[in-house]
């Protein structure tokens, strides 16, 4: 999708109660392992029927690359399956600035949950669809056909490490047990019907029984199924078709006798225990039940291509086109909240979930939802996104600074909630201030124009800089260095106060910039 910025003019209040260095918390690694791209099973993807009538389906290797902590010894660790964006058509043709397991924001997500200690697997996805059709019935068959096998890969992925677990001796060191799903974008869309579709007839049991089905020119009385478990397999990819049905592929174009799934990993369960969504909906919202699981999400409510209530979703390929109606975050998390699926979230202790107080603010009292608010309605998309190399088109944001920020907010919001949704057994103690000589703290210039210099004598893990209504202006999370030159950037002249920490606790300090 586009990228337009957003600036977050939400406020974060000063931590009176700061969380002490501990896995899953806060980033207690200094760096991570990554493997190459490595399959994590193979399937059938319809891309080659861009080429007109006449191609076939192929065979696909589904990739990965998976991220683990160095020096780690726990080998018992909480796994995410963090699934990119992309519209469902490959990049740079989706008319997006992003959509590859290598964008920036995948990587560095990636980093940073695996320095907290999880083991992250950045997976992509079967692409391809027909976006450039001018009916919006094929736009729409085709997109719920590509959804469709972008469940199948996630539940695949997870099955993949539930059988290397048992069978090849764990090799990346997870517990089978406490899996999340992680969406970004398109990710998400995907990740949400993995999550709440746990019955193929579910698909079609919708208050409008026609949406997910064609027109059936041979008995108009009985529209065909957009999709049909014997002809495409099951929704955990591990049956394959067990059916020819010539009506079908008349009406879709799919050759017949083509192979649009073969089962990876039979034999192993394909559930998760928490769902993260940025950005994302999910296909209908009756889809979510009572007593499935919880849910977290990021969305800007003025999203005007990913609606955050429910609407019409929108596809930028070329420009943007009404494909389908769907429920987002707002309308997620609001059912979330009502059947009680999201309770797990208020067991976090008061004092220290500050993002969850600020988001508190916005979210109408959803403990699962952060909304990222756009003080420019007719602007959208995705403020945790940058691309690193010349974008391919003018409104990609190139600023990692601003990126880095929200994905700040995103993870401190998230930390809490995986602790107590997957019971990490995170241990929500408060950490002391600590006496600025005893870690050699020195803060020069005072005042200062353009820049600030904070040297110790242990560490300097993050610096957050508050203004004096205790609203979040900066954050240089990771630093992990004696010595850090702090930027001013956009500050007003005026006094603020820093926030220090180390891994013994943090110091305030009062700092000052002028003209």
């Amino acid at each position: 999708m586009r990228f337009v910025k957003l600036y977050l003019f939400a406020a974060l209040m000063v931590m009176a109660c700061t969380v002490s260095a501990q896995r899953y918390q806060t980033q207690v690694f200094d760096d991570v392992n990554r493997t190459p791209l490595m399959p994590y099973g193979f399937n059938y993807t319809v891309l080659p029927y861009i080429g007109g009538p006449g191609t076939h389906s192929a065979l696909q290797p589904l990739a990965m690359q998976v991220y683990t902590p160095a020096g780690d010894t726990e080998t018992n660790r909480p796994l995410i399956i963090y699934m990119h964006t992309g519209n469902l058509f490959p990049f740079p043709l989706n008319g997006a600035c992003s959509g590859t397991i290598g964008d920036s924001s995948n990587v560095e997500f990636a980093t940073r949950l695996a320095k907290m200690g999880y083991v992250v697997a950045v997976a992509t996805y079967r692409q391809g669809w027909d976006p450039f059709n001018s009916q919006e019935l094929v736009r729409r068959f085709t997109l719920i056909n590509a959804a469709y096998r972008g469940v199948q890969d996630i539940r695949t992925c997870i099955r993949f490490f539930r059988k290397n677990a048992a069978e090849s001796g764990n090799t990346f060191g997870i517990d089978p047990n406490k899996v999340i799903v992680w969406g970004q974008g398109t990710g998400s869309y995907l990740g949400l019907a993995a999550a709440y579709l746990d019955n193929f007839a579910d698909i079609f049991m919708t208050p409008d029984p026609n949406k997910f089905k064609l027109p059936n020119p041979l008995d108009p009385m009985n529209p065909i199924p957009m999709v049909i478990e014997a002809y495409n397999g099951n929704l955990d990819g591990t049956t394959g078709p067990t059916m020819v049905d010539a009506t079908y592929n008349a009406i879709t174009g799919f050759p017949i006798g083509d192979t649009l799934c073969i089962p990876n990993h039979v034999g192993y369960p394909s559930d998760f225990q928490l769902i993260v969504n940025m950005g994302g909906a999910l296909g209908d919202s009756t889809w979510l039940d009572a007593g499935e699981i919880p849910v977290v999400s990021f969305h800007n409510p003025t999203d005007d291509l990913a609606p955050c209530e429910t609407d019409i979703f929108n596809v930028a390929i070329p420009d943007p086109q009404p494909v389908l109606e769907v429920s987002g975050s707002c309308t997620i998390q609001d059912r979330a909240q009502r059947l009680g699926n999201n309770a797990i979230f208020a067991t976090i202790p008061a004092g220290f979930d500050p993002y969850g107080d600020v988001a508190s603010n916005w979210n109408g009292g959803n403990i699962g939802f952060f909304p990222l608010l756009d003080p420019t309605p007719d602007n959208s998309i995705s403020p945790w996104e940058w691309t690193a190399s010349p974008p391919p088109q003018a409104d990609c944001n190139t600023d990692p600074v601003t990126a880095k920020t929200y994905i700040d907010t995103i993870i401190g919001f998230f930390a809490p909630r995986a602790c107590v949704a997957l019971n990490l057994g995170c241990q929500f103690v408060k950490t002391k201030e600590v006496d600025p000589i005893a870690v050699g703290l020195q803060v020069s210039p005072v005042p200062a124009v353009d820049e600030m210099n904070f040297t110790a004598n242990e560490p300097i893990r993050h610096i957050y800089v508050y203004d004096l209504n205790g609203r979040l202006v900066k954050a240089h999370t990771s630093v992990d260095a004696t010595n850090f030159t702090m930027p001013r950037h956009a500050l007003q002249n005026g006094l603020y106060i820093a926030e220090i920490r180390f891994d013994g606790g943090f110091v305030k300090r009062k700092i000052v910039f002028q003209q």
